[in-house]
């Protein structure tokens, strides 16, 4: 079986509705349709809230299945409805807890998983990228896919990627080359595309 979904050219009440919005606002969705059934979207750059009603946007629009996580206790009734509707997963932070291994788990008990993981972290800047998104892709062995929230050009949406290699060093490169045109809200927060320098 392919690792595509065989996609409807109809578009639902939802998603016709998203694309309403976001022309209203003049942004538009591009999220390949030809996205792998299992990888890691790196979700970036992070520099304000209006990146998560970006995200939403895209989450109702795409014309396929995207997950994305969030601290369990904001998954409160009602609204954690609507989170889990366009693919949230409550995660506990609570609790001491690998996090790595747990996004493993839940890539092997998955036939389809989309995950989206924000390597900065925080809407501040700093001079690294956590690189937790890498390890789970790595050891889940599927690949990694391109998300974004592109204000310069007023779209969101995710591209295909490629498989990690396992040299994060080279891998960390082409993943720099893709964001190198990407803008966020606001330019002077993004951080660096690169390891932590503390730990090289």
């Amino acid at each position: 079986m392919s690792d595509v979904n065989i996609l409807s050219t109809k578009r639902t009440w939802l998603q016709i509705a998203a694309d309403a919005v976001g022309r209203a606002f003049g942004w538009r969705v591009d999220v390949d349709p030809a996205l792998p059934r299992k990888c890691v979207v790196v979700g970036a750059p992070h520099t304000s809230n209006m990146d998560l009603i970006a995200g939403f946007l895209m989450m109702l629009s795409a014309p396929i299945r995207l997950h994305w996580l969030g601290k369990d206790s904001l998954f409160w009734f009602p609204v954690g409805y609507l989170f889990k509707a366009t693919g949230g997963i409550p995660v506990n932070r609570r609790e001491r807890t690998n996090f790595v291994t747990q996004m493993i788990d839940l890539f092997e008990k998955r036939d389809t998983l989309r995950l989206i993981i924000a390597p900065m972290g925080t809407r501040k800047k700093t001079d690294h990228w956590k690189t937790g998104f890498y390890h789970i892709a790595v050891a889940a062995n599927v690949p990694l896919a391109f998300g974004y929230v592109d204000y310069g050009r007023k779209v969101v949406g995710i591209s295909r990627g490629f498989v990690p290699t396992g040299d994060i060093e080279a891998d960390m490169e082409r993943i720099r080359e893709f964001y190198a045109d990407i803008q966020g809200k606001y330019p002077e927060k993004q951080s660096d595309i690169r390891l932590n320098p503390k730990r090289r």
